[in-house]
C-alpha cells in the first residue's frame, strides 16, 4: 500500500504543476518549459546527493546501467514531456491528459514483455474502467468546443486548419503516451537494478535521477537554443525575456512538480510497480478537473462527473 499512496502523490504533484505552467503559455514554449523544470530538477538532486555524501556513488554503476537511465528520460521526459505540453498548449489541461493517459495500456504490454509481471484480471478491469472514464471527459471537452467553433462565423479553411491542429494535438498526446510508458517500463528496471548493485534502498530514485536529469537538460538546452534562433527577436514566447510573475509560477511548478514529482516518480516506479503506477496515473482527470476549475473557471458538466466516477472506481480496483 506504501507504494500505491507515493504513486497517488506523484500523480498530485504531475497535476498541480501541468496547471500551473498551463497559466505560462502566453509567454514559454513547450520545449522551455520541459528544459526549465529539468535544470530546477538536476540542481536538486545533484545537491542532495552531495548532502547525503552518496554523489560518488553514481560512479559505482556501470556505463550499460548510465545509458539504460538516458534512455529511460529521453523516452518519458524530452520526448513524452515535451509532447504533452505541446499537445496541452493547444488542447487544454484536461484533453491532454485525458488522451495521454492512455498509456498504461502500453506499459502493461511492455512490462508482460519485458518485466515478467504477473498478470492479474484485475488490471483489464481497471484499465476499462478507466479508459472508460477519461474518454467520456475528453469527449465532452471536444463537444463543447466543437459547439463553440461551430457557433463562430468562420471560413471553411478556418475549419480545416482547426481540424488539422487538433489532430496534430492528439497526435503529440499520442505520442507522450506512449514516450512516458516506455520511460516508466526502463526507469522500474534500472531503479531496481542500482538496488541490486548498490544495496541502497530507497535512495536509489535519487540517483538515478541525478544521473538521467543532466543528460536531459543537454538535450533540451539544444531545443530550446535552435528555437531562439529561429523566433524573432521580439518574442517572449522563446527568448529569455519574461515577465517576472512567469519566472515565479515556473519555479513553483518545477519544485513541485519535478523537484518533488521526479522523486516519487521513480520510488513509485520502484515500489508499487510501473502497471500500478501508469493506472493511478490514469486518474489525472480527476484530479485536473476541479484544479482547472479553480485556476481557468472550466466547469464540470454531468458527463464530466459520469467520467470522473468510472475513474474513481477503477483506482478503488487496483487498491483493493
Amino acid at each position: 500500500m506504501t507504494g500505491e499512496i507515493i504513486a497517488i502523490l506523484a500523480v498530485l504533484t504531475f497535476v498541480v504543476s501541468n496547471v500551473l505552467f498551463r497559466r505560462t503559455e502566453n509567454h514559454t514554449s513547450p520545449s522551455f518549459i520541459n528544459f526549465f523544470r529539468t535544470g530546477i530538477g538536476t540542481i536538486t538532486f545533484i545537491a542532495i546527493t552531495v548532502v547525503l555524501g552518496i554523489f560518488t556513488q553514481i560512479f559505482l554503476l556501470p556505463w550499460t546501467l548510465w545509458v539504460i537511465l538516458f534512455l529511460s528520460f529521453l523516452f518519458g521526459q524530452v520526448i513524452g514531456d515535451t509532447a504533452y505540453f505541446k499537445a496541452q498548449k493547444e488542447l487544454g489541461t484536461t484533453i491532454a491528459l485525458a488522451i495521454s493517459m492512455t498509456f498504461p495500456l502500453f506499459t502493461f504490454i511492455l512490462s508482460l514483455i519485458f518485466l515478467d509481471e504477473v498478470f492479474d484480471y484485475k488490471v483489464f478491469i481497471s484499465i476499462a474502467l478507466i479508459g472508460a472514464g477519461i474518454v467520456i471527459i475528453g469527449k465532452n471537452k471536444i463537444n463543447a468546443e466543437s459547439k463553440n467553433l461551430n457557433s463562430l462565423d468562420s471560413s471553411v479553411k478556418d475549419r480545416k486548419l482547426s481540424s488539422y491542429v487538433s489532430f496534430k494535438s492528439i497526435a503529440y498526446a499520442l505520442i507522450a503516451s506512449l514516450g512516458w510508458a516506455i520511460g516508466l517500463v526502463i526507469i522500474a528496471y534500472a531503479t531496481n537494478q542500482i538496488d541490486q548493485i548498490l544495496t541502497t534502498g530507497g535512495i536509489s530514485s535519487i540517483i538515478s535521477n541525478t544521473i538521467r536529469f543532466p543528460f536531459a537538460l543537454l538535450i533540451l538546452l539544444l531545443m530550446v537554443w535552435r528555437e531562439n534562433r529561429v523566433a524573432n527577436s521580439s518574442q517572449y514566447l522563446h527568448s529569455f525575456r519574461k515577465p517576472s510573475h512567469t519566472w515565479l509560477i515556473l519555479l513553483i511548478g518545477s519544485i513541485i512538480g519535478t523537484s518533488l514529482g521526479a522523486y516519487l516518480y521513480t520510488e513509485a516506479a520502484r515500489t508499487a510497480g510501473p502497471i500500478v503506477l501508469s493506472l493511478l496515473a490514469s486518474a489525472s482527470p480527476l484530479f485536473s478537473l476541479p484544479l482547472t476549475y479553480w485556476f481557468n473557471n472550466e466547469r464540470i458538466t454531468k458527463y464530466g462527473l459520469l467520467g470522473v466516477l468510472l475513474t474513481i472506481l477503477g483506482v478503488i480496483i487496483i487498491l483493493v
